[in-house]
C-alpha cells in the first residue's frame, strides 16, 4: 500500500522569494536603488522600472525580509509599499498578514 504525501519544505528551510514594491522615486535614483538593494544580505536579483514605479527584488527567506527591504527604501528617502510576495517560506508569512509600514515622512 502506497501513501501519497505532498513534499513540502519545512518552515525552517530557506526559499527564494520575489517581492514587488510600488515606489515613489525620481528617475535619477534608479541606479542607487539597484546598487543599494543588491548589497543587502540574501538579495540575488533587483529589477528597477522607473516608468511603472516598481522594483522587483528576489532574496533568500533566511537572509532578509520584506520589512527590512521596506526599511532600506526608507533609508534611501524613497516611499515603498510591498505589493506582493510569496507566503511559503517567508518569516513574516503572507503579505496580507503583516502590518504595512508607512514610509511617508
Amino acid at each position: 500500500m502506497l501513501w501519497a504525501m505532498p513534499m513540502q519544505a519545512k518552515n525552517d528551510d530557506p526559499v527564494e522569494l520575489t517581492t514587488t514594491f510600488l515606489v515613489m522615486m525620481p528617475k535619477g535614483k534608479a541606479s542607487t536603488v539597484n546598487k543599494t538593494l543588491k548589497k543587502q544580505e540574501g538579495v540575488s536579483k533587483v529589477e528597477v522600472n522607473t516608468a511603472e514605479q516598481k522594483v522587483v527584488v528576489t532574496f533568500m527567506s533566511d537572509k532578509n525580509t520584506v520589512s527590512n527591504l521596506v526599511n532600506v527604501f526608507k533609508q534611501m528617502g524613497i516611499t515603498a509599499a510591498a505589493l506582493e510576495t510569496g507566503c511559503f517560506g517567508s518569516k513574516e508569512g503572507c503579505i496580507n498578514a503583516i502590518k504595512p509600514e508607512n514610509t511617508m515622512r
